[in-house]
């Protein structure tokens, strides 16, 4: 198979079947087949990736703030 008919399936399997896409993905990466990727996918899921990190990190900080924020209230309740 000709790495643009490949890579065409491989954009068609992402619309179908993410998880398998994600799988198929990952072989390729490991063997180093990088001309068969569906780089613009790839692309769009790392960028989703980092945002979701992001976010997390952001609510992670809040919900710690919050927790200080409550304790320094309790404590100068009493």
């Amino acid at each position: 198979m000709s790495s643009i008919n490949s890579s065409l399936n491989l954009k068609n399997l992402y619309e179908i079947d993410d998880a398998q896409w994600l799988e198929e993905t990952i072989k390729l990466l490991k063997n180093k087949e990088f001309n068969q990727l569906d780089w613009d996918n790839l692309i769009e899921e790392l960028e989703d990736l980092g945002r979701e990190k992001k976010n997390a990190v952001a609510s992670l900080l809040e919900q710690v703030i919050r927790h200080l924020l409550l304790l320094h209230y309790w404590t100068s309740e009493s």
